[in-house]
């Protein structure tokens, strides 16, 4: 009980007492109950229920000898609580320590919202019944304000169940991410209109935060917050985010976290945040519910579960979210290279030609892959899909920004160019989408790929989606008829336009005829000998109108095109002749090795031509070793077995070359006739530092001699790939170390050299 007077409530008061309705200003007659009781019971003059409101002293139920106060009223603030209950008893005490005044405090779990108090104009005694009086009418008063806290906490509480079951219910209805959080926020809100409740989401790849709901949040302080990224003291919100915890600022103004902006959010009104991570149900975050307030303070426990539970919603209502997003894209995306998928193309297609006038149309790409299937059988389907995925993204950085790239089906795709004035321009997209896949391919070794356009050009008017597909299918058969590798117009246009590799391929043939072709020679040196022993020869082009032309992308093309037989004779007949003339003018006997394709071993006559050529050159069958890719015996057939016994029993060595890099298998190693293995410069790149590479180095060189071959290693460029492979006993090795590929008259200058040394 005080008898000070003093204005000393709780600070929380204010929010108890708005819960309770207490401080609208109709009577109330259940308290003016009691404040006639306890002043018939004291005999006093005047009796009082006086709220404490933070700062203010409210006169909630007024009672004298004239009855009772019909309105609220606020005690002045010049007066203390005794001046005015004994003013309203008819007199003007010169202070408050004339007249009689007793009071009792109103406490509701130990916070004081106020007092009920009785007092005199005159001096007097009060006794204990008095005091007694007093404290029964307290505790009345206390009870009667518990009640009403009961019952405003319960339809509080109902509030926020019809909050969340809207919630849940949004979120079964598959509502927008938006209109869910909004209404999670804004039952929030009731419940608690003393915080400003938002929902911030985290992009995982970026690890930025962006605003998903805060209404009660001023607009510019969402825009300064939208792409933040996270941190340890990143604000409350990115802290949260970071850690993965409940993170809590009482104070905007002295919390570190916030110094950058400290000023300006304090400017705006803010200055608590609480911040409670929402996460997944595998417990990554998806974001967080953060409670803000104009005032520091610390959360009550209420807030904490308040705050416990949103999360909760929200994180549902994400995850539900981003999985029916990602039903949606899934259903119009193909899942290999997460291009649109057909019904996605007809849908832009449909749109595209409602949207097109007369003065710009739409051009419709239809583009097809060449030998597809020769690639999957050549690759294998792994290798191929990625040759798709390479392939989908060379299309999407090849065209416009505003144009549409999609995956019909297969080796099929379609390019929708909106606003395209002419053919012309038609034609260059179509140019520059050949160029993009004819690139040879990374980590498909000698591989390139072309394609067949088909291009149709729409003006919206009288036709759909299906139509405009359809011509320029029909115009992509005109290609593929035509030679492949080229872009062809729909109906009537005798404009076919040809890629480069059409041009590789017309410019490829005769070239050995003509002289455009030439050799260089790299040497193998024996580590036990630390001597050149053979010599690897390795074609060179070039091209009078292309220019010098690598034979990473000219070798498929010959391959494809059958000028690989021509050509291939061509470099084994002009090696064996070079190295027979090199041979004599350096009195030693140098290895040759001559790389030939899948398409000469299959060759019925090949063995012959071997033959022939050895004998033409004078060159001895032991000293030529012809070097074979793993791909050229993935299907052996009887011809190309046939070829390899017919070699063998010439005396030609055979060399399995790139070992590793394809579909190894050792049946191969048992049931061909192999003289070496060539273990794939990607496995020496390794060495020393892979321990993988180096086991595996290692392996190959332990079985090779089990099985009697020879071991070379391709692509040694550092002396520790040296020194570790001379520790593994390979006992041949070539590279940029030793020696780089050079015309036959710089290798012979140097190995002359070497021999007079």
């Amino acid at each position: 009980m005080s008898l000070n007077g003093k204005r000393d409530g709780d600070p929380r008061a204010a929010s108890t007492l708005e819960r309770t309705g207490l401080l609208g200003a109709a009577s109330e007659p259940e308290l003016d109950r009691w404040t006639d009781a306890v002043r018939r019971d004291t005999g006093a003059a005047a009796a009082a229920i006086l709220l404490l409101d933070g700062g203010r002293v409210v006169a909630k139920s007024l009672c004298t000898v004239a009855g009772h106060a019909s309105e609220l009223t606020e005690v002045p603030a010049s007066l203390s609580r005794a001046e005015y209950l004994i003013g309203a008893a008819g007199s003007k005490p010169r202070s408050e320590h004339e007249g009689a005044y007793l009071e009792h405090a109103v406490s509701i779990d130990g916070q004081t919202v106020g007092v009920i108090c009785v007092a005199d104009p005159a001096p007097r005694p009060w006794g204990e019944d008095d005091r007694r009086a007093l404290g029964t009418a307290a505790d009345a008063v206390s009870t009667e304000i518990r009640l009403r806290l009961a019952s405003e906490q319960a339809d509080r509480v109902q509030e926020l169940l019809r909050s969340h079951n809207e919630v849940h219910e949004l979120i079964a209805q598959g509502a927008p991410l938006k209109d869910v959080l909004m209404e999670l926020i804004a039952g929030i809100e009731r419940h608690d209109p003393s915080v400003a409740a938002c929902v911030v989401l985290l992009d995982q790849e970026s690890s930025t935060l962006h605003p998903g709901a805060g209404p009660s949040l001023p607009p510019d302080y969402l825009a300064a917050i939208d792409g933040v990224v996270i941190g340890p003291n990143v604000g409350t919100c990115g802290s949260a985010a970071w850690s993965g915890r409940l993170t809590i600022t009482d104070d905007m103004a002295t919390d570190p976290k916030w110094a950058p902006i400290r000023d300006w959010v304090v400017q705006i009104g803010l200055r608590h945040c609480w911040s409670m991570p929402i996460k997944s149900s595998e417990g990554d975050v998806l974001g967080t519910l953060a409670l803000y307030g104009p005032e520091p303070r610390e959360p009550l426990p209420e807030h904490l579960t308040l705050m416990a539970d949103g999360a909760r919603m929200a994180g549902i209502a994400i995850e539900r979210h981003r999985t029916l997003e990602r039903l949606i894209h899934d259903a119009r995306h193909d899942g290999l290279t997460g291009l649109p998928n057909r019904t996605a193309i007809f849908e832009q297609l449909d749109d595209a030609l409602l949207r097109t006038h007369s003065k710009q149309q739409v051009a419709v790409l239809f583009i097809d892959l060449d030998g597809l299937k020769s690639l999957n059988d050549t690759l294998g389907h792994d290798r191929a899909d990625e040759m798709l995925r390479e392939i989908s993204e060379r299309l999407s950085s090849a065209v416009r920004a505003d144009d549409f790239v999609g995956r019909f089906g297969g080796d099929e795709f379609v390019v929708i160019a909106e606003g395209v004035k002419d053919d012309e321009e038609a034609a260059e997209l179509g140019f520059r989408l050949l160029d993009s896949i004819s690139e040879p391919l990374p980590g498909v070794k000698s591989t390139t790929v072309t394609a067949s356009i088909g291009i149709s050009l729409m003006t919206g008017t009288g036709i759909d989606a299906r139509e405009a597909i359809r011509q320029a299918d029909s115009a992509m058969y005109t290609a593929k008829r035509s030679g492949r590798d080229r872009c062809v117009f729909f109906e009537g246009s005798q404009r076919i336009r040809t890629g480069r590799r059409l041009a590789l391929a017309r410019e490829l043939r005769g070239a050995e005829m003509r002289g455009e072709m030439r050799l260089e020679f790299q040497p193998v040196t024996d580590l036990a000998a630390s001597e050149t022993v053979a010599v690897e020869a390795l074609l060179r082009w070039s091209s009078p109108s292309l220019g010098e032309v690598s034979p990473v992308e000219f070798i498929p093309v010959a391959e494809d095109t059958g000028a690989i037989i021509p050509i291939g004779a061509w470099v084994l007949r002009e090696s064996c002749e070079t190295i027979a003339r090199v041979n004599e003018s350096l009195g030693r006997s140098l290895e040759l090795g001559v790389n030939v394709s899948a398409h000469q071993i299959a060759n019925p006559g090949f063995a012959l031509s071997v033959q022939q050529t050895l004998h033409h050159a004078e060159f001895p069958a032991e000293l030529l070793t012809l070097e074979i890719t793993e791909t050229a015996l993935m299907r052996p057939d009887t011809v190309t077995a046939r070829t390899l016994r017919e070699l063998e029993a010439l005396g030609v060595r055979i060399v399995l070359d790139d070992f590793g890099t394809g579909f190894s298998s050792l049946c191969w190693l048992k049931d061909h006739p192999l003289d070496a293995i060539k273990v794939d410069q990607s496995f020496v790149g390794g060495l020393p530092d892979d321990p993988r590479d180096r086991a595996i180095v290692a392996a190959v060189i332990d079985m090779a001699k089990a099985l009697g071959c020879t071991v070379t290693a391709e692509g040694v460029e550092t002396e520790g790939q040296l020194t570790t492979l001379r520790a593994l006993d390979c006992e041949r090795v070539q590279g940029f170390l030793l020696a780089r590929p050079a015309p036959i008259e710089q290798l012979t200058a140097q190995l002359g050299e070497r021999v007079a040394a």
